[in-house]
């Protein structure tokens, strides 16, 4: 289990630079410039879809490279997921920012919710690669985020994220407060989902936050 970053940590050290959208502007050019940026500004690591995350990493063998699993709605099967991180491991990825059944997380099963992060959980725990369990805040009650962090932290979940950022309403500060109140401080919490500015991060890392993930690393650290 990965330890939580020291306050005085760089701000690059927290970002995780996020290219994940698919529009004109997605070419294998503005691809290569994201890989140059994570290394120029020493930021934490680069975020990419599964289909470009093995070419990502075997080009790049010492960036620290992750991916999204059932991004952004998380309704594949657990196995389905769990088959698709077995083939990015091979290829060395590093972490995998996972979205759980939110289906399950929406109609409070919290039982089925609990078998797919111990499964996945301790799939990575056995390859020794970081598990991001993402659990859509915007769209849940703070009773709804509370009854789920409850359960992620009985299983072999490193980190929690709280949203893909993907059509959703930013997250709120308040959530992040919440479950790093609720999660404790043995494990990782990640924002997500509308952090732009460099006042808009370290507002989430004082609300309890180590990780941010964003597409604006840059604007960020130059503010």
């Amino acid at each position: 289990m990965q330890e939580r970053p020291s306050t005085d940590a760089p701000l690059a050290s927290r970002l995780d630079q996020a290219f994940l959208k698919v529009d004109p502007g997605s070419t294998v050019e503005a691809l290569r410039a994201q890989v140059e940026l994570v290394k120029r500004l020493s930021l934490r690591s680069l975020c990419v879809p599964p289909v470009l995350a093995g070419t990502v990493k075997k080009h790049n063998p010492g960036l620290k490279v992750a991916t999204v699993i059932a991004y952004p709605l998380g309704l594949e099967s657990a196995s389905a997921k769990y088959f698709m991180m077995e083939e990015l491991m091979e290829q060395g990825l590093d972490e995998f920012d996972v979205v759980l059944d939110l289906f399950a997380i929406i109609n409070g099963n919290m039982a089925k919710l609990a078998a797919e992060a111990d499964k996945l959980g301790g799939q990575c725990r056995r390859h020794k690669r970081m598990f991001k369990a993402i659990i859509e805040t915007p769209i849940l009650s703070d009773e709804r985020i509370v009854e789920v962090v409850h359960v992620l932290r009985d299983c072999p979940v490193d980190c929690v994220k709280t949203s893909t950022g993907y059509g959703r309403d930013a997250t709120k500060v308040e959530h992040v407060e919440l479950i790093r109140r609720e999660l404790g401080d043995e494990r990782l919490l990640k924002c997500s989902g509308g952090v732009r500015s460099r006042e808009d991060a370290l507002r989430m890392i004082n609300a309890g936050a180590d990780i941010i993930g964003t597409s604006s690393a840059e604007a960020i650290l130059a503010g």
